[in-house]
């Protein structure tokens, strides 16, 4: 995960050319398509709370996350909203909404089929009946690079001055991302490094986990080339 870069996930992706608002308008704009008058909605691997600070004028909101440091960050930013440190094939938070998301490829960090649908499952479980779950898939094998990728992005403020370097490469259906950070400051460079691996499922086998819980779901067109973008109705 993000444990030692939380603080600096945001300067890194929003400098990439990441559009939380674009990207929040958009799936606002699904939301009143496909369930017009939606009014709660729970974001599951909600990082730092970017999202949910646009959506959260047009719904009521909760979030989740694995990451301490993320959800420090995310608490910060939103400290009236209500957020959770969970994982997604096991939180349970007593109520039901009538959208989830799981966004910017989260769901990838499952390692196999059973807890890919565990958590699609349990995402399921807090939907109210006709609501909406809204999923970004991780990298279809078919689209993954033969010999992996490398990437460099930097950011900066008036006190960081940030590098990171990535490389990833696939063994068997398990993709290995390693993030390496230099954060420069007035007190010294810092070098963190986080790791990351997330599995390369078949189309067929997210589809199946919807199925399996008793969802109806169409594949819709994703921004970022590779992926697909599961959207998905509770009866």
């Amino acid at each position: 995960m993000f444990r030692s870069t939380a603080h600096l996930y945001d300067l890194i992706y929003q400098a990439a050319g990441k559009d939380y608002a674009v990207e929040s308008a958009q799936i606002h704009e699904l939301i009143e398509r496909r369930h017009a008058g939606a009014a709660s909605l729970l974001d599951v691997a909600c990082g730092t709370g970017v999202h949910l600070a646009s959506l959260r004028h047009c719904y009521d909101v909760a979030g989740i996350d694995l990451d301490p440091g993320m959800l420090a960050v995310a608490r910060d930013r939103l400290p009236d909203v209500e957020f959770s440190e969970a994982g997604m094939r096991t939180f349970s938070l007593h109520r039901r909404f009538d959208v989830v998301i799981c966004l910017f490829s989260s769901i990838g960090y499952m390692p196999t089929v059973t807890d890919l649908d565990t958590a699609i499952g349990n995402m399921a479980a807090h939907l109210n009946a006709g609501g909406l779950l809204i999923v970004d898939g991780w990298i279809r094998p078919d689209a993954w690079l033969e010999r992996g990728s490398t990437a460099i992005d930097t950011a900066e403020t008036e006190e960081l001055k940030i590098a990171r370097v990535a490389r990833s490469e696939r063994v068997g259906s398990t993709t290995r991302l390693e993030m390496h950070h230099l954060v420069a400051s007035q007190e010294g460079v810092e070098y963190l490094v986080d790791r990351h691996e997330l599995t390369l499922f078949e189309p067929a086998q997210y589809e199946a986990a919807f199925a399996k819980a008793d969802l109806r779901v169409d594949v819709v067109a994703s921004p970022i080339p590779g992926r697909d973008h599961y959207v998905a109705t509770s009866p």
